[in-house]
């Protein structure tokens, strides 16, 4: 019984924060063709930002989350997303490791290494546009 309690409680989480999804805007009724751009000036039209997304943990696959956010504009009734992917460095991580070699005549060598790597978190932002 506790482990049945307990693997509940664990999908639910995963499937709670696997995808974090956020919007704030204005909601038109729904749209069936997305057009999808990288960059504001890409966009031809003219337009008017009806709102922002974000999905910022868990995601496994770009094109999974490109997916989640244009079907998002289309719920919201958008003409066009407008995608953005951001990287913030939140730390670092240092390994290292030491090597002694003894040789013969009492000589001895030792050699260090180290190595750091840098924690990214990754936001994809949207920007959901409607054609005036």
């Amino acid at each position: 019984m506790k482990k049945l309690v307990l693997s509940l409680l664990l999908g639910f989480l995963l499937f709670n924060t696997s995808h974090a999804q956020k919007y704030f805007g204005k909601s038109y009724p729904q749209t069936q063709i997305i057009d999808q751009y990288f960059d504001d000036l890409d966009v031809k039209k003219d337009f008017t930002v009806m709102g922002t997304a974000e999905l910022d943990q868990g995601f496994r696959s770009l094109e999974k989350c490109q997916d989640k956010l244009v079907n998002l504009a289309r719920k919201k009734g958008a003409d066009g997303i407008i995608f953005v992917l951001e990287e913030e460095v939140y730390g670092s991580s240092t390994s290292g490791g030491a090597t002694i070699n003894e040789k013969k005549n009492n000589k001895t060598t030792a050699s260090t290494s180290s190595s750091t790597v840098d924690l990214k978190k990754k936001t994809i932002k949207a920007k959901l546009i409607k054609y005036i």
